[in-house]
């Protein structure tokens, strides 16, 4: 969520766990980021992760849907926001 927040796009190398439907959604539902492929021998090369950099860091589209996200997640937290909104209702139950 922090990368979300700063409008940071992704480059995703999952290993583990959520991790895999992490990149589905950062690459391919909310297009902020790439992901890694491997060879044929399963590897992640050098010259993978230098393609994805470069793609990453010229990409507008990427950019731009990096802050829109940002704009999305800095209007929800901001009072009147449905994450301020939910956190007020969770501390409200807790006083009960």
């Amino acid at each position: 969520m922090d990368g979300i927040g700063m409008g940071v796009p992704f480059l995703c190398w999952p290993y583990f766990a959520d991790q895999f439907h992490n990149q589905s959604y950062i690459c391919d539902k909310w297009k902020v980021g790439l992901g890694l492929n491997p060879d044929e021998n399963g590897f992640i090369s050098r010259h993978e992760i230098k393609k994805k950099i470069e793609k990453l860091v010229s990409d507008d589209g990427i950019k731009a849907n990096a802050e829109k996200l940002k704009e999305m997640a800095r209007k929800s937290v901001i009072e009147g926001g449905s994450s301020y909104k939910n956190f007020q209702t969770f501390v409200e139950a807790l006083k009960q």
